[in-house]
Parts: structure tokens; sequence; C-alpha cells
């Protein structure tokens, strides 16, 4: 038996080693060493890529749709021309579209909501209460400072166009989140890894400045330098191709964790040639907050609203350019004019007051409908469909309110039914959100483990900071839900509605609504509600929950009755749950000193004391007018009629 020395060189190879040698499967990127890297990632995208020419064909024919202009593809150039071209031309836009109005009205409508994460501890102490709240303000400052609403409207209308929307967030030069659009033609996934809709790994493209590259790079620089350079053309066309140079394709790529405990997770940003950053990917989710519009049967992405109504536009299209070309064919007049007669043609001209000369039968002028009334009703009736496809009515494209519909309270529940048609949609974009702030948080505590992170938000009256340091809670401590900004209507005549129900039924009083209706928001009224109750919850949980236990003074502002019911439960609570003997000792105190505040507040005042008496066989003091009433150095006055003092009744 002849031996191979290819044996030997191959026998310490792993099965999997075996199948990439062998082409049967792609290399594994995020276990290649450094060198190797580059290469291999681009070739692997470079895939990806071709592979999904498909989408991004069908991603072009949505956005000719949408923008109501004949693109050829999605580039930044190539879109710029065709927009221009369009414009100056003219030529082949459509009269009726549908499909923008479709995903513009819904925009308008689902977009405009702010909803925010709202942090909820499940039977946690106070301290994790407190760092909850905290955590919801840390979250509302980085909303803030991100400004992810204003980015995020664009990603639902990518969603609304495309059926996918993406934002990128990253970390900037001075450690603080940002966070981008990002186009759906420059993400790429494997269709078979994405199947189920939770790919292990995704690859992003993206044309960079030479100048941004180095400077965030400047140990590459010559590498940044030499990457994907051209011989250029000709000498003409030497400002084109420096534009063309000065841009890099760079392609980063993230493979998750395949497990809790494995280390497997990694990311790489690389260039043509060079690996430009490499480090372990720690958070068990991709740095995008994806928003698909619709889901499908099966894969990672969505359907958008375009898509939907793409069939009734083309048809819409068809119709509007028949009726057209019937109107300009027909629009002019057929001239019937019978066999035999002696008429000359060039004597029917366009001319006013023309004569015609003629002999036998005169001629006849068709004068009957260019179109059909079919063809106009079914432009009708497809316009129509195209909104109940997607589920907006007409009124609400059109900006209408129904005739008849002026009550506040009918307003009110004419949109809660229309947004019931929305309801998944609604729910996909609070989830969009939550994610949004689950994917900081991980970024944030695990990615990049960044400490002294302090967010400032805007109140009405001052400014508020908040550090991550104070509000580092563990994931299992708390749970996440979503609230809107405002619980109140967006309209005056629903908002003052809505006050009035409020103070109605005994929820707020007059000065409180009063001020809703100038300032619509809750919030703040909520916090001067709970005031009294916060109070008295961090009075207890100085003493059961804080590292050292403290006893706080009372306040006479305190509510006593709150204070002595709540410490009670707390104390009946704790008894039963292991608390250190120390501190249900000063729980009772604190409920002692309670109970003996509140009953020295009510106990009444001390009658005054009387003034003391004259001593034993002294005479009484004389009167203030003399003797009698009588004046010093003049006459005596009785006033007989100066009324007596009435006589008590003696009781026997």
């Amino acid at each position: 038996m002849a031996l191979d020395y290819r044996d030997a060189k191959y026998a310490k190879e792993k099965p999997e080693e075996k199948l990439v040698r062998q082409g049967v499967t792609s290399p594994r990127w995020w276990e290649l060493p450094h060198d190797e890297m580059a290469s291999t990632v681009i070739d692997i995208a470079e895939s990806m890529k071709n592979n999904s020419g498909d989408r991004m064909a069908a991603m072009v024919r949505w956005a000719r749709m949408y923008e109501n202009c004949d693109l050829d593809t999605l580039a930044g150039r190539d879109f710029a021309v065709a927009i221009v071209r369009q414009l100056i031309n003219g030529v082949g836009q459509m009269t009726f579209n549908v499909s923008a109005a479709c995903v513009d009205t819904l925009a308008a409508k689902i977009a405009k909501n702010k909803p925010r994460p709202n942090f909820l501890t499940s039977g946690g102490s106070w301290d994790n209460q407190m760092k909850a709240r905290n955590l919801d303000k840390f979250m509302r400052g980085l909303f803030y400072e991100t400004r992810v609403y204003e980015k995020a409207q664009h990603v639902f209308v990518d969603g609304g166009e495309f059926g996918d929307g993406f934002l990128y967030v990253y970390p900037a030069d001075d450690n603080r989140l940002e966070c981008e659009r990002v186009m759906p033609g420059e993400i790429f996934v494997d269709d078979l890894d994405g199947q189920y809709g939770n790919p292990r790994q995704m690859m992003r493209v993206k044309y960079v400045s030479r100048e941004v590259l180095t400077s965030m790079f400047p140990k590459k620089a010559l590498e940044i330098a030499e990457a994907g350079k051209k011989v250029r053309p000709d000498s003409s066309a030497s400002a084109l191709a420096e534009v063309v140079e000065n841009t890099v394709e760079v392609w980063e790529a993230w493979h998750l964790p395949s497990g809790k405990k494995t280390r497997d997770g990694k990311y790489a940003m690389v260039i043509d040639g060079c690996v430009l950053e490499e480090c372990e990917w720690k958070v068990p989710r991709f740095p995008f907050v994806h928003f698909r519009y619709k889901r499908r049967t099966s894969g990672f992405w969505g359907k958008g609203v375009v898509e939907t109504v793409a069939n009734i536009q083309v048809e819409m299209n068809r119709l509007v350019r028949s009726i057209s070309e019937q109107l300009r064919r027909k629009g002019k007049g057929r001239v019937f004019v019978q066999m035999g007669s002696k008429v000359n043609p060039a004597h029917m001209t366009n001319g006013i007051g023309d004569i015609i000369f003629y002999n036998g039968q005169p001629p006849h002028v068709d004068n009957g409908n260019a179109v059909a009334p079919e063809e106009f009703a079914q432009i009708d009736r497809l316009y129509q469909r195209a909104f109940q496809e997607v589920g907006v009515s007409e009124l609400s494209a059109a900006a209408r309110k129904p005739s008849g519909l002026d009550a506040a309270v009918a307003l009110r529940e004419y949109n809660d039914i229309e947004s019931e048609r929305f309801a998944l949609v609604h729910q996909a974009w609070e989830q969009f959100f939550l994610d949004y702030a689950a994917l900081c948080l991980d970024l944030i505590k695990t990615q990049y483990g960044w400490e002294g992170y302090k967010m400032k938000l805007p109140s009405k009256r001052y400014v508020i900071e908040v550090d991550w340091a104070d509000i580092d809670l563990d994931a299992d401590s708390y749970v996440m839900q979503m609230f809107p900004t405002s619980s109140l209507p967006q309209t005056p005549a629903a908002r003052y509605a809505k006050v009035k129900e409020m103070m109605a039924d005994g929820f707020i009083d007059k000065a409180v609504a009063q001020r809703l209706l100038d300032f619509p928001d809750i919030e703040a009224e909520s916090n001067l509600g709970n005031a009294i109750i916060d109070d008295v919850d961090a009075t207890i949980s100085a003493v059961l929950d804080a590292k050292e236990p403290t006893l706080l003074p009372l306040e006479p502002y305190q509510n006593l009755d709150m204070l002595i019911q709540r410490a009670t439960a707390a104390y009946l609570y704790a008894r039963h749950h292991d608390c250190p003997e120390d501190r249900m000792e000063m729980l009772r105190n604190l409920i002692n000193n309670a109970s003996a505040t509140k009953a020295q507040l009510m106990a009444p005042p001390p009658a005054p004391a009387m003034p003391p008496g004259p001593p034993m066989g002294a005479a009484p003091p004389p009167m203030p007018g003399g003797p009698m009433g009588a004046q010093v150095g003049g006459s005596i006055n009785i006033d007989a009629s100066a009324p007596m003092p009435a006589v008590p009744p003696v009781v026997a």
C-alpha cells in the first residue's frame, strides 16, 4: 500500500477544515488569523451580494414606484442623475402615484408617535426601584441626545418602501453612542442562515472617504491610500476619477456568539487587503435595529407597502396611458365622408368659420365620447382598492375627516377603529424602540464596558444628570414596557374632552386640568401626585434596603397615617422573609415614633392658666374707676339703663 505525503500533511486536520479545503463549505472567517481575514470576509460578502441580485433589482423597482422616477440603480451618482433627468424630461412619470400616497399616509399616522420604554421592577427592593426610575430617565436622555425619533421616521419610510428599515447604533469618538439610518441595500445575510428571521452573521458595505478612514485609523494610512485604486481612463475624466479614488469600499462583518459561555462572537472591519479593526463581539444581537413593515412566510426580509399595491399601480398606469392615448387621438374628432361625394379633404382644417364645398352627402364628424366611462370608473375603483389593501382610508390620505363626525369623542373612536387595521404595524413600531433601548444597554454595559457614562436630559425647571454607575441593573431585575409620551389626544378638541372627562371622574382638579390643557404632559403631575408615597417609601427603604440602615428623622409635613400603614405592612412582610433583627428593631422604632408624633400633633391644646389671686386676708384690689365706678376726682355716675348680668338658676 502506497503512502501519500498529503496524508501526513493533513493528518491533524479537523473534519470542518477538510470540508473547507475541499470547497464544500465556506471558511469560518471569525476563526481565521488576522492576515487571512480581510480577503475571506470580502469573498464571502461578494458571494452574498451576488446572491442578492434579485432582491436588489426588486428594491430598484420599489424605489421607481415610490420616487416616480426611472431609476437604474440605488447608487448615489446614478440616483442623482436619474432624478435630474426625470425633472428635465418629465417622461414616464405616473399620474396617480398611489403607492407613495399610501406610504406617506402611514408614516404620518404611525411614525408621528414617539413611544418610549419604561423600566419596571418585579418585586424588587426600593433600591432597584429607584435604579429602574433612573434608568428610565437615562434612556429618555439617550433618546434625546441621539435624536432617535427624527432618524427613525426615515427608517419607517424605508420599511414602507422596501419592506425593511435599519438603524445602526455605533460608538462615536467621544465614547458616546450615535445612530444613523442605513439603506437596506447595504445589508447582506445568507438566505439559508436567515430562513427563520434570525441570522447568525451579517455583512454591511459602505463607501467612506479616505480622509475619514485615515483619521479613524492613522496607523493604516498607507493601506487606506492604496486600497481599491484604479487607473484613470483619461485625463479629461480627472475630476470624476479623483472623486472615485477618494472613496473606499468598506465591509463590516458580525458573527454572533453561539452561546452565553462561548466566545466565538466576532466583529471585523476590512478593506481591500487590510483589516482595519477586529474585536470580540459579546452582544447576542447585531448593532442594527430592524423594522419590518410586514413579515413574510419565511426568510429574513419583510414586505413593504409598495410591493403590496404594486400590481394595482401597474394596472392603473396601463389604464392612464390608454386613456391619455384615446384622448389624444379621438379628441380631434373623426370625419366620415361618403364615397363618391366631391369633398376636398384639404378644405377640412382646424380653422374657425371655414367654408367647405361639397356635392352630395355632407361630411359627418364623430362627436361621441373619446373614452368609455367604464375606464374612468375602473381607475377610481383601483385607487380605492389600493388604500383598502393597505388599510388606509382615502379621507386620511386627503387629510379630511368624515362629514358629520364633529364630536371629539366620535373622532377619537374613529381614529381607534382605523388604527386597529394597523395594530401589527403599531406593535412593530413600538418594538423597534424597545429593541433600540435594549441594544444601547447591551452596548454600553457588555460590549464596550463604559463607566461614568453620564446622561443629561432637559426638564421644565432644571437639567437632570443621571450617571450609569447608579443605574447598572441586571437584565433579570427589570422589565421593559412601552408607553406613549403623552396619554392625551393630539387635537385640541379631543384633548379638551379627555381632560374634562378626567376632571369629572375625580382624577384631577380644575387647576391641574388648566395646566394640562397648556402642557399636555401627565408625567409631571403624576410625579407631584406620587411625591407623598415616594417620600414614605424612601423613609422605609432607608431602614430595609440601604446598605447601612438609617432611621431618618420625621417631618411634620409627612403623611404620618400613610407612613404608619405602609411601614406596618413592610414590617409584617419582612418578619417572614429573614430580615435582620437590627433592621426589624429600627422599623419598629420608626412605627412607634410616627405613632407618637401623630398623637402629639392630634392632642388638644392645653387650657390657658388662671391669673394668680390675692393673698389670704388681703383687701380686694380697687376697681379701675374707683369705688362704685366713680372716676377719680369726679362725681358718681350710675347708669340705671345698663343691662344687669343674668343670674343662673339654682338647680337642686
